[in-house]
């Protein structure tokens, strides 16, 4: 009797580790995800700043352009 429960007890923890396991595989395949959209994200405001700066005339070192009147 003792061994049968020492087995179920077992069965249940391994059970419960591949649970465990798949919910954390689970976890880090979204955690993935997001990070790739946020990636993506990224580049594309970097283009976007980078077509501004280039149509604008301004420098990439962060400084405000000195502004010319006409």
């Amino acid at each position: 009797m003792e061994k049968d429960l020492s087995r179920t007890s077992k069965k249940l923890s391994n059970r419960e580790i591949a649970q465990s396991v798949g919910f954390v595989a689970t976890g880090i395949h979204e955690a993935l995800n997001y990070l790739a959209i946020v990636k993506k994200v990224i580049e594309k405001t970097e283009r976007i700043v980078s077509k501004r700066n280039v149509a604008s005339g301004g420098g990439t070192d962060g400084s405000p352009e000195p502004q010319t009147s006409l």
